[in-house]
């Protein structure tokens, strides 16, 4: 019988490298907002006022569960600098 690990290691090698790639670009989108709120002092409902959107909204970007549709974004291209999150004051 296999144990958990052995069932995850097989799930993730039977993901294709463009979906990785994804959920890697996700990851790392999820990573920056984190840490720009972080930097500048301020919470996911701080965010959610200064760009017009609902806490649900960033609370759902954060989690790992985004939809950046949301955000009118396209994807799967999507780049994150961090001086957009310099703007944010």
């Amino acid at each position: 019988m296999r144990n958990r690990q052995e069932w995850f290691n097989e799930k993730i090698a039977a993901v294709s490298p463009e979906i990785m790639s994804e959920v890697q670009l996700l990851a790392n989108i999820i990573a920056r907002i984190d840490a720009a709120l972080k930097q500048k002092n301020m919470t996911q409902r701080d965010l959610a006022k200064r760009m017009g959107r609902s806490e649900a909204v960033i609370s759902r970007w954060t989690s790992g569960f985004p939809n950046l549709t949301d955000i009118g974004l396209p994807q799967p291209h999507i780049e994150v600098h961090s001086r957009d999150f310099n703007r944010i004051r």
